[in-house]
């Protein structure tokens, strides 16, 4: 959506095998590096695990009444070495419940009671909830405890039938769109995460903070009434069944089409219906190696799609489709800048093949991503649609490729989504204002009490220093980490990071292990200012003097002393603006600043007479800007 390291594992006191041992390591990940799940070098240990699921869902929902009905049989799999005296389930519709706690407020008329379930069993073992002992409901949360534990490598069988009041208005990333329109997220009882971290993931949804969820296969079964398109994650697999031949025969063109397609027209709807006639259709999706499913419909909506090759190797292909409000001021382009985000991401930024079958934009109510759905809301212009668009798309990887805790590690995500975007904008002639989104925002709180270390479980962070920690400034750091390391060094290090955590649940160490580990070096000192200290950027134009040389050339040497007056490593960009307008550049990494110094000369020969000297960029950040500018005079 629109913050963990090594030093001594304590236990044996003797130094892990790892580059960076200035950094602070928590306990519980200690832990997880001596039972072996994690490695010194950022690979996913010899004895690594993690569990998932099978989901087997029926669904029914009514547009009249909102009521959403469903029947699941998920297969769990304990791949850890504990034996499980517990499951967790998250029923995250409960953030509608009366009386729960929110970030955000919710209009009366929007919360109801909740989750029922009607029906519960494990094993065969029936759980009546209204029986003290067997069950625990808190927050969003129900806690199940079977008479008989699931043991190691053990499978269990889970039946949940349940159902809910869809929300009608206080649209937090689920919800009615319009009185035809729906995005459903969180739809159905789920297995909470069981990791090498922490065990259960007990986290109670409450708006802001966002998911952690296990890798999974989904076949997913919607009945809807006839007239209404449903979109879904995964890969439909009974289109003939559930669209009118002329909308299928659009649709399987489109799937195999470099030239945008229009699916479903305006026309398609006054002419005829777009969907088969049985009163009742049933909407078949299968999905595999993905960590949630979402879906939407409409009875309304156009929809235009095309697909691209994402790996010119293979020549897999990717379908990409917007579903919108014919009335929607932006919607119409968005089919299209999607493709062209996607190419992008997929040769140039992170430079990754599009790691899923399709990807569908969503005209909703939010700025929300999903596994192969998006739910965005409309934007008063081109440029906001094209960064906002990249920014949810960018997301497939981060978090769904990589199937990271958002929760705990909000910047293993979203900022990456935001260099992404930052990155991807420009180059569809859509930059942002700020160089990189959010930047004035950290800019504004860097070094004030409003800001903790960006490290700090985002759990426990909230407004201000939550966006900033999880957008801006992680967003600057991916930057400025590429602009210390160079290209071919980032990339290299980006992609086996991806390579060895792609379907797993990496923690920050495995970020930095494997990047230590590719780059060979040790970059603690640049992870520690950026992660565990409080500090703020800031350099400044300390002195300007000219070298006299006696030339009678037109040419100038001069001296410029730029001073860190914070203790944020960032880069030293130089503008040197000559009397006929001409400018020299000087760029210097961050590198300058590892060993701790507090001053950097740079000495310059211009070949003319120098008018104005400029620090920084749109990049870099600075809480002091007024001194990074020197005018010079020439009498």
């Amino acid at each position: 959506m629109k913050l963990v390291f090594l030093c001594m594992l304590l236990s044996v006191w003797k130094p892990i095998e790892f580059q960076s041992n200035d950094l602070y390591f928590p306990r519980n990940v200690q832990q997880a590096f001596e039972k072996g799940t994690r490695s010194s070098d950022g690979r996913p240990g010899e004895n690594y695990w993690q569990n998932s699921g099978d989901y087997n869902i029926n669904i029914s929902f009514d547009p009249k009444t909102l009521l959403l009905s469903g029947k699941e049989t998920i297969v769990y799999h304990n791949n850890s070495p504990d034996t499980l005296h517990k499951i967790v389930i998250h029923l995250y519709p409960d953030y509608y419940k009366k009386g729960l706690l929110h970030n955000y407020p919710i209009d009366e008329k929007d919360e109801n009671e909740g989750v029922t379930v009607e029906q519960l069993s494990i094993n065969g073992e029936e759980f009546d909830l209204g029986l003290k002992g067997n069950s625990e409901r808190l927050g969003t949360n129900l806690t199940i405890f079977p008479v008989k534990k699931i043991v190691p490598e053990s499978t269990a069988s889970v039946q949940i039938t349940w159902h809910y009041t869809v929300n009608k208005g206080s649209h937090n990333r689920t919800g009615e769109v319009d009185s035809s329109s729906f995005f459903l997220a969180y739809t159905f009882p789920r297995i909470a995460v069981y990791d090498d971290i922490d065990g259960w993931d007990t986290w109670s949804y409450i708006g802001l903070q966002e998911f952690y969820n296990d890798w999974g296969n989904f076949q997913v079964e919607i009945s809807m009434p006839a007239g209404f398109v449903v979109w879904g994650t995964g890969e439909l697999m009974n289109a003939g069944e559930v669209f009118d031949k002329k909308i299928f025969d659009k649709y399987q063109a489109a799937l195999h089409s470099d030239r945008e397609i229009d699916i479903i027209n305006a026309a398609d709807y006054k002419n005829g219906p777009v969907t088969g006639t049985n009163q009742q259709l049933t909407w078949k999706f299968s999905a595999k190696d993905v960590t949630d499913f979402a879906f939407a419909l409409s009875d309304h909506y156009l929809w235009d799609g095309s697909s691209l090759v994402v790996d010119k190797r293979s020549g897999r292909r990717v379908f990409i489709d917007a579903a919108y409000n014919k009335d929607s001021k932006d919607f119409k382009e968005v089919a299209s800048v999607s493709r062209k985000c996607i190419d992008i991401m997929s040769n140039t930024y992170p430079a990754v093949p599009f790691p899923f079958q399709h990807e569908t934009i969503f005209n909703g109510l939010d700025e929300m991503e999903y596994p192969m759905m998006v739910n965005d809301n409309s934007t008063d212009s081109r440029k906001d649609m094209v960064q906002l668009t990249s920014h949810e798309i960018f997301h497939s990887y981060f978090p769904f490729y990589m199937g990271i805790n958002e929760t705990k590690y909000a910047w293993m995500d979203e900022g990456w989504a935001t260099i992404g975007e930052s990155i991807i904008s420009p180059m569809l002639n859509e930059p942002e204002d700020e160089g990189i989104f959010m930047r004035e925002k950290y800019e504004t709180i860097a070094g004030t009490d409003d800001e903790v270390p960006m490290i700090t479980n985002s759990e426990l962070q909230t407004q201000v220093s939550y966006s900033t920690n999880s957008y801006g400034k992680p967003g600057i750091f991916y930057w400025t980490l590429q602009n210390l390391l160079g290209d071919e060094i980032f990339f290299r290090a980006l992609h086996e990071y991806i390579n060895r955590w792609h379907g797993k649940h990496p923690v920050p160490y495995d970020f930095f292990n494997t990047f230590n580990d590719v780059s060979a070096q040790d970059l603690s000192w640049f992870f520690k200012p950026w992660f565990f200290e409080s500090g703020y950027p800031d350099l400044t134009i300390k002195e300007v003097s000219k070298i006299e040389s006696g030339s009678l050339n037109a040419s100038e040497k001069w001296n410029v002393l730029i001073e860190r007056k914070g203790s944020i490593p960032v880069p030293v960009y130089l503008e040197f603006i000559l009397q006929n307008n001409a400018i020299v550049k000087f760029n210097s990494t961050a590198a300058i600043w590892q060993d701790g110094k507090k001053e950097f000369t740079v000495e310059e020969q211009l070949p003319g007479k120098l008018k104005e000297i400029k620090l920084g960029n749109s990049f870099i950040p600075d809480t002091n800007k007024k001194d990074n500018d020197r005018i010079i005079n020439n009498k």
